[in-house]
């Protein structure tokens, strides 16, 4: 009877180890979804909490072109050929200690990324970090096609707390970066408004 049993025991065991292997392959994720990072989404007037800070998103204008500057040295930038400006106010704090944000994009209903526009600085007030205690103030400029604004989000990344595993391994775990992602209008309707009232010019103040 000791071998029949023992031999019962082992075929149980081996289902059960074949039934836990089965199930951590559905857990199993691809290679782009371990290295995304970890996103908290905000519909329009709404608050993305992170673990490390807390966004939402004000104004938004759509320009033709932006003033940089003030009085006699102040300049005037036109958006490219077929494209405009889009001047986002995001206000942001952190829970425990201060948080640069400097990283932003405009990510279209179909993924693509446009990065903050170069020509005017990734963002103004991004001297100031996201601090404990208040909300802090900073304006994202994008230059756009105007179909990338319908179903649009405007995501800020993080900064990565891996210390020497960046320097090691640069960028293998962005996954463990935190990201807000900000409904950048209400709907198709109000991003079809918000291009119906493009300004002219708008000044980049702050």
């Amino acid at each position: 009877m000791a071998a029949p049993l023992r031999r019962l025991a082992d075929a149980v065991v081996a289902l059960a180890i074949g039934a836990a292997a089965v199930y951590a392959h559905t857990l199993t994720l691809g290679a782009d979804e371990l290295d995304a990072p970890l996103t908290s989404r905000a519909e329009v007037g709404a608050t993305a909490v992170t673990g490390r800070f807390s966004a939402r998103l004000g104004k938004v204008v759509a320009a033709r072109s932006v003033r940089l500057g003030d009085g006699p040295d102040a300049r005037s930038l036109r958006a490219g050929e077929g494209e405009v400006f889009v001047v986002a106010t995001v206000a942001a704090t952190a829970p425990r200690e201060p948080v640069w944000l400097r990283e932003a994009w405009l990510r279209t209903r179909d993924g693509l990324d446009y990065a903050a526009s170069d020509r005017t600085g990734v963002a103004r007030g991004i001297g100031r970090p996201a601090q404990p205690g208040w909300w802090t103030e900073r304006l994202f400029v994008f230059e756009v096609p105007p179909e990338a604004l319908p179903g649009a989000e405007l995501v800020i990344t993080g900064p990565s707390g891996n210390g020497l595993y960046d320097e090691i391994y640069p960028g293998r775990y962005d996954q463990l970066r935190p990201e807000a992602a900000l409904e950048l209008t209400a709907g198709d309707a109000a991003a079809t408004r918000l291009l119906a009232e493009v300004k002219d010019s708008w000044p980049l103040t702050g």
